[in-house]
C-alpha cells in the first residue's frame, strides 16, 4: 500500500507540475503577442498622414518649369559594331 500512495503522489506532483507549465506557457504567450502587436513597425500606432513634397521642392520645380526651356535628351553610349572576318 506504500507504494501505491508514493506513486499517486509522484502522479499528483507530475500532473501539478504540467499545468504549472501549461499556464506558464499561455502567460508568455500572450504577453509576448501583445508585446507584438503594440512594438511592430508594420502595425499604424495613429493616423495616417498623405504624403507630399516640401515646399521647397515645389517652388524650385515651378520656377524652373516658369523658365521654359528644352531639357536635352538623355546621352547614350554608343551602339557595339561586330566586325565580319
Amino acid at each position: 500500500m506504500a507504494d501505491t500512495s508514493r506513486i499517486e503522489r509522484a502522479r499528483q506532483r507530475a500532473r501539478a507540475a504540467k499545468v504549472g507549465i501549461g499556464a506558464l506557457t499561455a502567460l508568455v504567450f500572450g504577453v509576448a503577442f501583445v508585446g507584438a502587436k503594440s512594438h511592430a513597425p508594420g502595425h499604424t500606432k495613429g493616423k495616417a498622414t498623405p504624403l507630399g513634397a516640401p515646399s521647397s521642392f515645389e517652388r524650385a520645380v515651378r520656377h524652373s518649369v516658369a523658365q521654359g526651356g528644352q531639357i536635352a535628351p538623355a546621352v547614350q553610349p554608343p551602339p557595339v559594331a561586330t566586325s565580319t572576318s
